[in-house]
């Protein structure tokens, strides 16, 4: 992160509510000398833009997700992107695909998304892994962080006039602290926990959870739960969650990480409106801060990483003139580059689920099945956020 860029995005730097990224910088105590982990990219690189826009495609594990009652439908869900559906959780999938990459596996988004909002940041300091503890040791204030990113997420009053904050009905988060918390009790596959087309697959089962989960005395602990912010508890939402993470773990065959991960963010705004009041205010980011940003898009494609960026939604699809959302902050995983007589394009792997024929004249041609590829000057216009795995 670029210090000056901090400064100016303040203390709203972790307000990301939308599809944000908790800020986690490269800087701080040193760890312990050791032998470098061949597997894990150093903390403090040499980022610089690959000149030549050299063509690569990263790899991602088969799609094993799925329709709600298997349904037949062209193209096959597995040939396309993992939707988010209705939900408000992009940073979740965004993560869930930077992970699979990571791991090898297709990772469940609706995992990721349940440990960001639950799991207990203080049993990351328990883990055994060398190069986590360094990472932990490197960013203290991580504890922190994290609590504030939860306390930025909101709550869909849809079909919630108590506005409880039940595990369906939370919007937004961190991908820096969900990849961060994932370190946490191993993975959980797309195949055991479906979440293409966000929570269809689980309809039921929240609507027997709103009735049917045994409400506990006043103020009791949970154990699934009882680590979060109090934003995101309530006796009733408690007993909510607390049930759906107990069937998570029975669909869950957990698999052990093969490797940590160590999440790296940087960013010159707090998030898509920060970055659009900026604007606004005639204060842009600098062209040379944006360059940054795509220097480190580079560095993690040439080093085999799938990245993920903090931009607009509406660079894909014109924005309804009836929709509130002014800024559409979106969170998406880059997964190739190319040059093309018209400077350098990046493939961005969208997870909304909606069609390409639906985008922008300009952009449906650049689309396949949810894979878009999108020009250096259109990222520049929104690009405010990268993060990639070490």
């Amino acid at each position: 992160m670029f210090e000056r860029d901090v400064n100016r995005a303040g203390s709203a730097i972790r307000a990301r509510a939308a599809c944000g990224a908790l800020l986690l910088l490269a800087t701080g105590s040193a760890a312990p000398a050791q032998a470098p982990d061949p597997r894990i990219l150093p903390a403090q690189p040499a980022y610089a833009r690959n000149a030549a826009c050299a063509p690569l495609r990263i790899a991602m594990p088969p799609g094993t997700h799925r329709l709600p009652g298997d349904a037949l439908i062209s193209p096959k869900p597995a040939e396309i992107p993992i939707g988010q559906g209705d939900t408000a959780i992009c940073f979740a999938y965004a993560t869930a695909d930077m992970i699979s990459q990571r791991v090898g596996r297709a990772v469940s988004p609706l995992d990721v998304a349940g440990k960001f909002y639950f799991a207990d940041p203080a049993r990351l300091e328990g883990q055994p892994d060398p190069a986590l503890r360094a990472h932990l040791r490197a960013h203290p204030n991580h504890a922190a962080d994290i609590a504030w990113s939860r306390n930025a997420a909101d709550i869909n009053p849809v079909g919630n006039p108590g506005l409880q904050p039940y595990f369906d009905k939370l919007e937004g988060g961190e991908e820096d602290a969900a990849a961060l918390l994932y370190n946490l009790d191993g993975l959980c596959e797309e195949r055991d926990l479906p979440s293409h087309e966000g929570y269809a697959h689980f309809t039921p089962t929240y609507a027997a959870l709103r009735f049917g989960a045994p409400l506990r005395a006043p103020n009791q602990c949970l154990r699934r739960v009882g680590a979060t912010v109090g934003k995101l508890r309530s006796r009733r939402a408690d007993a909510f969650n607390d049930a759906w993470l107990a069937r998570v773990e029975t669909l869950c065959r957990r698999i052990p990480l093969p490797v940590p991960l160590l999440p790296v963010s940087t960013r010159v705004a707090a998030n898509q409106l920060d970055f659009m009041a900026m604007l606004e205010a005639g204060r842009p980011p600098a062209p040379r801060d944006i360059t940054r940003l795509l220097a480190r898009v580079d560095y993690a494609l040439d080093h085999g990483r799938a990245p993920t960026i903090g931009y607009s939604w509406y660079i894909l699809q014109d924005r309804d003139p009836k929709d509130p959302d002014l800024a559409a902050d979106h969170s998406s995983a880059v997964i190739g580059r190319r040059r093309t007589a018209g400077g350098c394009q990046y493939l961005v792997q969208d997870n909304t689920g909606e069609y390409c024929a639906r985008m922008r004249p300009d952009i449906a041609g650049r689309c396949d099945n949810g894979r878009v590829w999108l020009r250096e000057d259109e990222l520049r216009r929104t690009l405010y956020s990268v993060i990639y795995l070490r």
